[in-house]
């Protein structure tokens, strides 16, 4: 007797890269989330608070300096941050070749084919009017 096969997903538009980028639940998407990305967004807004606080001083010359230590201090937490899946992309900047969107692919499950959350690619071509 021939063993069923389970059609694959590579047409559905959750499908990354042998991955299903579709999360059912809040909890499934932000264990997905990535990390470098997040740790990236914490020291940003750690930043982005020091300085509406630098607003406060009187002195001109002390913020422009207090200004500068800031932005110094978080080019340093940025470059000491890290990931052990972290893979650049081929493009020029700190992109990893894992991220999709805020998630890392490598955290989100594999595709087992077809399922009940399929949902069919749409290619430009089909989006062209029929001509008469």
């Amino acid at each position: 007797m021939a063993e069923l096969q389970r059609l694959g997903g590579q047409n559905c538009a959750y499908f990354t890269r042998g991955r299903c980028t579709r999360t059912v639940s809040p909890e499934a998407s932000q264990a997905a989330r990535c990390t470098l990305l997040e740790q990236r967004r914490k020291v940003g807004a750690a930043t982005m608070d020091r300085l509406d606080r630098l607003k406060n001083l009187a002195d001109e010359g002390d913020r422009e300096v207090a200004r500068r230590h800031v932005i110094q201090k978080n080019l340093e937490q940025i470059t000491r941050l890290s990931c052990p899946r972290y893979v650049p992309k081929a493009a020029v900047g700190p992109l990893c070749r894992h991220q999709h969107l805020v998630s890392c692919l490598l955290l989100l499950p594999h595709c087992r084919g077809r399922c009940e959350h399929y949902l069919r690619r749409h290619d430009p071509a089909d989006k062209r009017e029929p001509k008469p």
